[in-house]
C-alpha cells in the first residue's frame, strides 16, 4: 500500500496490503537470491567447503582450551582465566549431547558474516563483487574454517562483533532499538574474549564522532554494560570480587618477560621470584610464562625452566599462577619494566604487531611450543596420528597409543586430580557418552589439506587491507572518518591489543579481518557529494597528467 504523503511503496504503519498481495517469506528469499544470483553462488561453494570439514573431522576438532570451555558450560561456575561467555553458548546446546550442532551453528556464523558483510557493502552502493571481495577472506580462509569446526571462542566472538558493526553502519543514525541491539551485543562480545573488554569504548568514541545524539549513545552505553554488570556480580558471587577474570596480571607478565632483566632493573624485592635469569635470546615464547607446566626445551645444553614454574608454592599449578595474590605481585611486576623500559615494550609489541602483515606464516617451534604462534599442528588440517598427538593427558583416563607415553596420566596418577575427573565427564557429556574423539576421514582430510596451503588470507594482503580502509577515512577528514572510521578502529583494535597485553599468535589475527574488510570495502561507498577512495585515486591521476603535460610544454 502506498504512502501518500512519500509517494514510497513502503507500507504505512499499522497498516497490511491486501492477502492476495503479500508475498511469503520463502518467496522474498529466492527473489533476493535470484537478484543476488552471483553471490549465491559464492555462499554456496562457501557451504560446501563447511560441508567437507564437517565431513573430514567428525564429530569436531578439540585444543587444549577446549577441554576448559566444556568444563565451565558443565560445572557452570566461573572461570577467573576466561569469562564465561562462550561457556554459556555451549550450556545451550548441552542437552543436544552431541557435538556436532557446535561446529554446525559456527560454520552457519561464518557464512553469516560473509552474507551481513555483503548485504551491508552493497547497500552502500558497491557492485556485487565488490561486496563479494570483501566477504572472502571470512568465507573462504582455511584457518576461518579450522576455528568454526573447533570447540573456541574466536567464532562467536568474531560473528557478535561484525553483526554489531554492520547494524551500526547500515544508517548513518541508527534507530535508539539499533543501538540498544548493538550495545547488547558488543557486551556480550566482551564476555566471550577478553580482547572484547575496551571495545564497547572504542564504538562508543566512534558514534560520539558520527554525532548520532545523546539518546543513541545512551542507549548504546546502557546495553552494552548490561551483561557485563551482570557478570560481574555472578563473577562477585563465587570469587568475592567484582571483575570479569582474574587474567590481567598474569597475561602481562608474560608480556614483559619478552625483554625484563632483573640484572639490569632490580624490582621490588617481594616481585624477585617472577624473574627469568636466562637472556632474553634464550627465553621462550611469551605465553609459555604462564602456561608451561613442565621444564622446557633445552637451551645451550641446559634445561629451561620458567619462574613460576621453579617457585615451589607454585610449581606446575596453573591455577595458583591465576589466585588473586600471585596475580598482583604479576601485574606488578609487568607494570615496573612497562614503566622504566616503555621503549623497549613499544618495541617488542611493534615486533609482533609488524609479525602479523608478513606474507609467510612462520612455523610453530615445535614440542611444548607448538600452539605459541597458532600456526602448529592445532590449528591446522592434519592426520589421525598428528590429532591423537594433539590429545592432551587429562581428557583420558587411560593412556592413548600414539600420545607421548612420558607426558601421560593415566587413572591411577589421576585419582587425586578432581579436575580431570570433571573434564572427562564434561566431556561425555557433550558428546553422548563418549569423549568424543576427532576422527580424520578420507579423502576429505587430504582434500582440506591441500586446500589450506593455498586459501588463507595472507598478512601482506591483511595490511593492504587495512591500509585501504584507513585511506578511506582519512579521505572523509571532515567527517571524522565518516562510516569507515567504526570498522576501521575496532581491526585495528584487534591487530593490535594482543601483542600489548599478551603475545603474537596468528589465531587472534583472524579476529580482526572482517572488520578490517568492512573498513576497506566502506572506503569505496559514497554518499552524495562525498569522496570515495576512487574518487581520490581519480583526481591524483587527473593532476599527474596535468603535470606530465605541462612539464612536456
Amino acid at each position: 500500500m502506498s504512502n501518500t504523503t512519500t509517494g514510497s511503496d513502503r507500507v504505512v504503519p499499522d497498516q497490511q496490503p491486501p492477502e492476495d498481495r503479500r508475498t511469503s517469506p520463502l518467496t522474498r528469499l529466492t527473489g533476493s537470491v535470484a537478484a543476488h544470483w552471483q553471490f549465491a553462488i559464492v555462499v554456496a561453494v562457501a557451504v560446501l567447503m563447511r560441508i567437507i570439514v564437517i565431513l573430514g573431522y567428525p564429530p569436531i576438532l578439540w585444543f587444549a582450551d577446549s577441554y576448559n570451555y566444556v568444563y565451565d558450560a558443565f560445572t557452570r561456575q566461573p572461570d577467573v582465566i576466561r569469562a564465561n561467555g562462550y561457556p554459556f553458548f555451549l550450556q545451550l546446546l548441552l542437552p543436544l549431547h552431541s557435538t556436532y550442532p557446535i561446529g554446525i551453528i559456527q560454520a552457519a556464523m561464518g557464512v553469516a558474516m560473509g552474507v551481513v558483510i555483503y548485504a551491508l557493502l552493497r547497500h552502500r552502493g558497491l557492485p556485487w563483487w565488490g561486496g563479494a571481495l570483501a566477504a572472502v577472506p571470512v568465507l573462504f580462509d582455511s584457518y576461518q574454517l579450522h576455528l568454526e569446526h573447533m570447540i573456541t571462542s574466536d567464532v562467536l566472538f568474531v560473528f557478535l562483533i561484525t553483526v554489531a558493526i554492520v547494524i551500526l553502519c547500515w544508517n548513518d543514525r541508527p534507530s535508539v532499538p539499533v543501538m540498544a541491539v548493538a550495545g547488547l551485543l558488543i557486551g556480550y562480545a566482551t564476555l566471550v574474549r577478553s580482547v572484547g573488554e575496551p571495545l564497547l569504548v572504542v564504538v562508543l568514541v566512534a558514534m560520539l564522532v558520527r554525532r548520532v545524539g545523546w539518546q543513541r549513545i545512551a542507549a548504546l552505553l546502557v546495553a552494552g554494560l548490561v551483561p557485563i554488570a551482570g557478570y560481574m556480580l555472578w563473577f562477585h558471587s563465587s570469587t568475592g570480587k567484582y571483575g570479569l577474570t582474574q587474567s590481567l596480571g598474569p597475561f602481562l607478565y608474560s608480556r614483559v618477560s619478552a625483554f625484563s632483566d632483573c640484572s639490569k632493573l632490580d624490582p621490588p624485592a617481594d616481585l624477585h621470584f617472577l624473574c627469568d635469569k636466562n637472556p632474553p635470546q634464550d627465553r621462550p615464547p611469551a605465553s609459555q610464562y604462564i602456561w608451561a607446566d613442565n621444564d622446557l626445551p633445552m637451551t645451550n645444553g641446559k634445561p629451561t625452566y620458567t619462574p613460576l614454574y621453579k617457585d615451589k608454592q607454585i610449581g606446575s599449578d596453573t591455577g595458583a599462577r591465576f589466585a588473586p595474590a600471585v596475580g598482583k605481585k604479576e601485574k606488578q611486576f609487568a607494570e615496573f619494566f612497562i614503566k622504566r623500559q616503555p621503549v623497549t615494550y613499544l618495541r617488542v609489541v611493534l615486533k609482533d604487531v609488524v609479525h602479523t602483515f608478513s606474507w609467510n606464516r612462520d612455523v610453530d617451534p615445535g614440542g611444548v611450543y607448538e600452539t605459541a604462534n597458532g600456526n602448529g599442528p592445532t590449528f591446522q588440517f592434519i592426520n589421525r596420528p598428528a590429532l591423537i598427538h594433539t590429545i592432551p593427558w587429562y581428557t583420558h583416563p587411560t593412556h592413548i597409543p600414539g600420545t607421548p607415553a612420558n607426558s601421560y596420566c593415566d587413572a591411577t596418577c589421576q585419582q587425586g586430580d578432581t579436575q580431570s575427573a570433571q573434564i572427562q565427564a564434561a566431556e561425555r557429556a557433550f558428546s553422548g557418552g563418549g569423549l568424543g574423539e576427532t576422527r580424520a576421514v578420507g579423502p576429505w582430510y587430504q582434500i582440506l589439506q591441500f586446500y589450506q596451503r593455498i586459501f588463507y588470507l595472507r598478512g601482506t594482503l591483511l595490511a593492504l587491507i587495512v591500509l585501504v580502509g584507513l585511506a578511506g577515512v582519512l579521505v572523509r577528514w571532515r567527517r571524522w572518518g565518516g562510516l569507515g572510521l567504526l570498522p576501521w578502529l575496532v581491526g585495528a583494535l584487534l591487530i593490535v591489543l594482543p601483542p600489548m597485553t599478551a603475545g603474537f599468535s596468528y589465531r587472534y589475527v583472524l579476529a580482526a579481518a572482517p572488520a578490517a574488510c568492512l573498513a576497506a570495502g566502506l572506503a569505496f561507498a559514497r554518499r552524495p557529494g562525498e569522496r570515495s577512495v576512487t574518487d581520490l585515486a581519480t583526481g591524483l591521476r587527473g593532476r599527474l597528467r596535468r603535470g606530465r603535460g605541462v612539464e612536456q610544454e
